[in-house]
């Protein structure tokens, strides 16, 4: 399962950036489906889900001394 987030500007006026996060079997390695997630079992080799492996991808953009970015 891939789950992707836009960056947003939170209330604070931080950044959160875009990132995406992949989902695997702890056991096999193979992508999740939302159905095998909420059943807890992989339907690949039939381990159980409960701490499931995440790879985490981050978005890095630079923000240029003087520049407006989202209508600061």
């Amino acid at each position: 399962m891939i789950i992707q987030n836009e960056a947003t500007k939170l209330e604070d006026g931080t950044l959160s950036p875009a990132h995406k996060i992949e989902i695997f079997c702890p056991s096999c390695d193979r992508d999740v489906d939302d159905a095998e997630l909420a059943a807890q079992k992989c339907g690949d080799c039939g381990a159980p889900l409960n701490t499931p492996k995440q790879s985490v991808g981050i978005v890095v953009t630079s923000k240029p001394i003087g520049t407006k970015i989202w209508g600061q």
